[in-house]
């Protein structure tokens, strides 16, 4: 326990420094959109190009910092608890956290009048395999002592709670400060934002749907073993959860891809021009 109390200061300290140098460097790199004269200058195609890895270097950070947390606390976490299966769920669930908070923690401007980015059906999704997370967990502890449900069900379903929390988040911060810092860009900043928000609940879709399902095949694998349980309910925990856990990564290759596709469909998307240079 030292030691995951050790490595988690740790690791809040250096996402402090992470947040701390963007800070500094945004304030001492803000944009200026007016030019001499107190006209505004159009937006030229390579400062389109600049703010866009900008703003992909702020995921770039949160996909690193949830790496680094995963790599740092995976093994004392095994060594701790004995099993690979359900620590590598809890682990990941809370380096997603981790990432997202981070995220949600670098400096940004803020946007005057913020609008919503998605519609209220969007978050229908993610709370779904929420409440059947906790059903499942239910479920499991009804349905004998050999599950583990409530001594590793329970951890599971608080770190994808945890995980959606840190979602929320992300999804606030999208909607109150702008991706790209030019104001010029506002356009192109709106839809980068919105596209961003969809990949955001794809990426929370798919993790909440990985964490159930490998919660699923823990405890599946822990009941065939024990031997105490249904064969009914054994069977179903690994296919179901098998199928879940494969839903999920889908999910979550789709959501990267939207990452990794996001500039040529927010330019796609947006009409406002821009001159060559």
């Amino acid at each position: 326990m030292t030691k995951l109390i050790a490595l988690a200061a740790l690791l809040a300290a250096l996402a402090w420094g992470v947040t701390a140098t963007a800070s500094w460097i945004s304030k001492r790199k803000a944009p200026r959109a007016i030019g001499a004269g107190g006209t505004q200058r159009p937006v030229t195609n390579a400062e389109v190009d600049r703010a866009m890895l900008t703003a992909q270097l702020r995921t770039a950070a949160g996909v690193a910092f949830a790496l680094l947390m995963f790599t740092s606390l995976f093994r004392v976490s095994v060594g701790l608890s004995g099993q690979a299966g359900l620590t590598a769920v809890l682990t990941a669930s809370l380096s997603a956290s981790g990432g997202l908070l981070l995220f949600s923690a670098l400096p940004a401007r803020k946007l005057d009048a913020p609008t919503p980015l998605l519609a209220k059906r969007s978050m229908i999704a993610p709370a779904a395999i929420l409440l059947a997370f906790a059903a499942f967990i239910t479920a499991g502890g009804l349905a004998g002592p050999a599950l583990l449900a409530w001594q590793n069900g329970a951890p599971a379903l608080l770190t994808a709670l945890a995980m959606a929390g840190s979602a929320v988040l992300v999804l606030q911060r999208l909607k109150a400060t702008a991706s790209l810092s030019d104001p010029r860009m506002a356009s192109l900043d709106s839809q980068w934002r919105r596209l961003s928000a969809r990949d955001l609940t794809t990426f929370t879709s798919g993790a909440l749907l990985a964490s159930l399902g490998g919660t699923a095949l823990a405890v599946g694998w822990d009941a065939s073993g024990a031997g105490t349980a249904s064969p009914i309910w054994t069977t179903a925990c690994l296919a179901g959860g098998a199928a879940l856990a494969a839903a999920g990564v889908v999910l979550l290759v789709l959501s990267a891809r939207g990452a990794l596709t996001l500039r040529t469909r927010a330019k796609a998307n947006t009409h406002a021009p821009a001159t060559a240079g």
